[in-house]
């Protein structure tokens, strides 16, 4: 079975960017993520470090990668 690929997270030094890659991925953003506009950079958004690991552990308890 072929696994899709929900997010992309790159460390970008001082900030994590997260970019939502399918739908589902998309709207557990805009569900369960509070971001400011400012916060998005080329479809992607950014974090610091210190939100980034609570953050991930949360798209992997929703059973995405």
């Amino acid at each position: 079975m072929k696994q899709v690929k929900h997010f992309e997270v790159r460390d970008e030094g001082s900030v994590v960017l997260i970019t939502p890659l399918s739908k589902l991925a998309r709207e557990l953003t805009e569900e369960n993520v509070q971001l400011e506009a400012w916060q998005w950079f080329g479809g992607g958004f950014a974090v610091e470090h210190r939100f980034a690991d609570d953050l991930l552990c949360g798209i992997a308890d929703a059973g995405l990668m």
